[in-house]
């Protein structure tokens, strides 16, 4: 019988993807955008990912898939929609590999600063720097086509690691050197308005901090009891992540003053550098040993979840093509070669954290909607399905979660969202060329037409916000309603009940094969062993 997760190393595998290289520069960046106004910051955050992890949490129990989050468009819409969210679920998840590669590099780089230089007053990765992420990227890819159990018994220890250091080093801080007239100083407040409150939330990578409690769910059909693990993998990770963020950000506010302020403008490790400020040469260690294991940590598991989700690519796109061959351990190694080379070339447009998690996040933050769709259209079409993770009023928590998601997008800035609005083009682009039905691209465009009018809206308004021609809060106000009148458009564009309980057949037939196939997969390596 192949060994599952059990519920504590799913919830260790959502909170160690919480606790990567967000806490050491997420609080830095989120209190250089609005002041005191961070820790609003972090509440909405939080509040926004639980109403949307609720909607992943309904459907992963009815239906624990491989890849399962960005799976389920798939389920519920044509097949192109399906196709189009999954890659765009993995694009966003191979970038997080040289994401916390990077963040590894730049703090060894407070130590070792030939691995970085500065370039118009930006500190970037060096020559040697790239070098040392992606040998970085290529050894946790190599340790992950082992058996996910065994990933999962080294992230367990490496997740209690990670949340007790960046625990201690927030309360010493505070304890030591903090001052609680820093919440009302003048240079606390000169960034504190609503809407930087607000811009923070993606723009700074507070969003991103809190994207871990995907993890848990990607991995649901690998886990012993999904009912009873998926919604605590969900609940623990943002709980523990609002305290701990919370601190952090604390950190700052309570320990600098203008003068301070200055001298970690600009520094590659924000926390590194305010823990040196103040000589504290012992926590500097080990704080330092942290800020190197707590991203390898979260590279480990978010390689593995990678996997899963190319993996699924192929399982929708390319059957029974060399994307879904599992090696002697039960783990998709060719999935996972290919995410690592791939998240090397990300490492040249975007060396540094600041600006690849920019882009990120409008990725991620833009396939949530996934989710609050999937719910909605089920719970109009197939009630019954919903039943075994009771939620109060599934659609209406759809609705919210979908309006949560456009203000995120919304919330990512002008720039991004034109590079979002690109990078979808050029999906729809790669499924018609790679789309074994001949179909002209008009008439792609034309199925997907919701979807890329939809992003075009929020693009037009974050325009006419940068032009001064919409107040705010006028802006988030006209974006809740886009929200809401595409919340409906969506849920119309579904497929026939007829349809969609084929999906839900084959869906059902493949959780049954996958565990069967694993299973196998196991047996025969330990007959042969004997």
């Amino acid at each position: 019988m192949i060994k599952k997760l059990s519920n504590l190393q799913l919830i260790l595998i959502s909170t160690g993807g919480m606790i990567g290289s967000g806490w050491l520069f997420s609080p830095f960046y989120g209190y250089q955008t609005a002041g005191i106004g961070v820790l609003y910051s972090w509440i909405i955050t939080a509040v926004i990912t639980l109403i949307i992890g609720l909607s992943f949490a309904q459907i992963c129990t009815a239906f624990p898939i491989v890849g399962g989050i960005y799976r389920f468009m798939s389920l519920t819409h044509p097949k192109s929609m399906g196709s189009i969210f999954l890659i765009l679920g993995w694009l966003s998840y191979v970038v997080y590999l040289p994401l916390e590669a990077q963040a590894v590099v730049q703090y060894i780089g407070f130590w070792e600063p030939s691995l970085l230089v500065s370039v118009a007053n930006k500190v970037e990765l060096s020559t040697r720097g790239i070098a040392l992420a992606m040998f970085i990227i290529l050894s946790i890819t190599a340790f992950n086509t082992l058996v996910i159990t065994r990933v999962a018994r080294v992230n367990s220890i490496v997740s209690f690691w990670k949340i007790l250091i960046p625990l201690m080093v927030a309360l010493i801080l505070i304890s030591s050197f903090g001052h609680f007239h820093g919440l009302t100083s003048v240079a606390n407040k000169v960034n504190f308005s609503f809407e930087n409150i607000l811009l923070a939330v993606t723009s700074s990578g507070l969003a991103f901090a809190f994207s871990g409690f995907q993890n848990g769910l990607i991995l649901a059909n690998q886990v012993k009891d999904p009912i009873k693990a998926l919604p605590y993998s969900l609940f623990a990770p943002i709980l523990v992540g609002l305290v701990l963020y919370g601190l952090l950000s604390l950190s700052y506010l309570l320990c600098l003053d203008n003068q301070h302020q200055l001298s970690l403008t600009g520094t590659a490790a924000p926390l590194l550098a305010l823990v040196a400020l103040f000589g504290l040469n012992w926590l500097f260690t080990i704080l330092f040993i942290d800020a190197v294991v707590a991203p390898l940590g979260t590279t480990n598991v978010y390689i593995a979840v990678t996997s899963r989700i190319l993996y699924s690519v192929g399982k929708e796109i390319f059957p029974e093509s060399f994307l879904t061959r599992l090696n002697k351990y039960g783990a998709p190694a060719i999935a996972l070669w290919i995410n690592g080379f791939v998240g090397i070339i990300f490492l040249f447009p975007f060396p540094t954290w600041k600006e690849l998690v920019n882009f990120l996040s409008s990725i991620v933050v833009f396939a949530y909607l996934a989710g609050p769709v999937s719910v909605m259209v089920l719970h109009r079409k197939q009630p019954q399905l919903l039943y075994k993770f009771n939620l109060f009023y599934p659609t209406l928590i759809g609705c919210l979660g979908f309006i949560c998601c456009t203000w995120l997008i919304y919330w990512s800035g002008f720039t991004n969202l034109v590079y979002l609005f690109i990078t979808l083009i050029l999906i729809v682009a790669g499924y018609y060329a790679f789309n074994t039905k001949k179909e002209t691209f008009y008439a792609t465009l034309i199925k997907n037409w919701y979807l890329l009018i939809y992003l075009a809206c929020i693009v037009l308004v974050s325009f006419l916000r940068s032009k001064a021609l919409i107040p705010f809060p006028a802006d988030n106000l006209i974006i809740a309603a886009i929200g809401l009148i595409f919340a409906y458009i969506f849920r119309k564009n579904s497929l026939s009940s007829e349809n969609l309980e084929q999906n839900i057949i084959k869906i059902r037939e493949e959780i049954d094969f996958d565990n069967t196939t694993q299973s196998n997969v196991i047996a025969d390596k330990q007959v042969t062993q004997t």
